[in-house]
């Protein structure tokens, strides 16, 4: 046994042994690089100096009519270093490294947003869904869907979108925190012309006051008999078959309507004009389709 713990400690001694010989040729390999270093800075820097006072001598002569330059002057550009392609390139990417990245990040932005614009859908029409009815939340992409087929493609992106803002607007419906993110939601769709063409229900007139916020539709549609005041009435047009549900499942209070063009928000007066022109002629082609 005595002898086996002999033999380990001899050998981990040994191990050690190699180790730290490593560590030392490693060590003097260094010193002598940078030695070799040193010197030749110190031989460059000499050289330099040499040059530098020769030239001085030289501007001198030069001064006194003594020399031309010929020997000295001149002969230096004769001896520029030269440099390969890639000292070239690795001397050009050294010194103009931040100017690069900085290029590269905005190529990165600028293809990352023409991606966005080029593979983005952009919607024609915008409608805002405002009702907290269970059985109407569940028809929201079918409501989506039917629209899409009528929309015209106003954005000329080959495609018809209608998007949906579903926002579920009641005072009886969720919890106060619900309450008020839809109160900011709404808020925040009347802050902008985005979204002109509305499908609400009573409960919902309390907040956005239709008599005033919303067109009088019986100037478009004089003769409709579903034309209430600023509501286009959906019940008995044939809107639920359209989207897939049952005519007595159809709320009988649910109706379209077209904001008006508001004087004062965040958007454009001509983004303002352009989507409502596009919610009443979207709304046209509603009607005439369900009627």
């Amino acid at each position: 046994m005595q002898e086996n713990k002999e033999k380990n400690n001899n050998t981990s001694n040994k191990d050690k042994g190699i180790v730290e010989t490593i560590k030392q040729v490693n060590y003097q390999n260094e010193l002598k690089r940078q030695e070799r270093f040193e010197k030749k800075n110190e031989a460059e820097r000499e050289e330099y100096g040499k040059r530098n006072a020769e030239e001085k001598v030289e501007v001198i002569k030069v001064r006194q009519g003594v020399s031309d330059g010929s020997d000295t002057l001149f002969a230096r550009e004769e001896t520029e270093r030269t440099y390969t392609f890639s000292q070239k390139v690795g001397n050009f990417f050294y010194h103009n490294k931040w100017w690069l990245i900085i290029t590269v990040f905005l190529v990165l932005i600028a293809g990352f947003l023409t991606y966005d614009l080029v593979m983005t859908v952009r919607p024609d029409v915008r409608l805002m869904y405002l009702t907290s009815d269970g059985e109407m939340y569940m028809q929201t992409e079918k409501v989506g869907e039917y629209m899409s087929k009528l929309v015209k493609d106003y954005n000329e992106d080959d495609k018809n979108l209608v998007d949906v803002v579903y926002i579920p607007v009641s005072s009886t419906a969720g919890d106060d925190t619900a309450f008020q993110n839809s109160m900011t939601a709404l808020s925040n769709q009347f802050q902008l012309g985005e979204t002109m063409l509305i499908l609400g229900d009573k409960d919902v007139d309390e907040f956005i006051a239709p008599e005033s916020t919303l067109e009088d539709l019986s100037v478009y549609f004089p003769d409709n008999s579903h034309v209430k005041g600023c509501k286009y009435m959906l019940k008995g047009t044939g809107f639920a078959r359209k989207i897939g549900m049952n005519e007595d499942d159809l709320p009988d209070d649910l109706y379209l309507g077209v904001r008006r063009i508001p004087e004062y928000n965040l958007s454009a007066e001509e983004t303002n004009k352009e989507n409502h022109a596009n919610a009443v002629e979207t709304l046209k082609t509603i009607v005439r389709d369900l009627n």
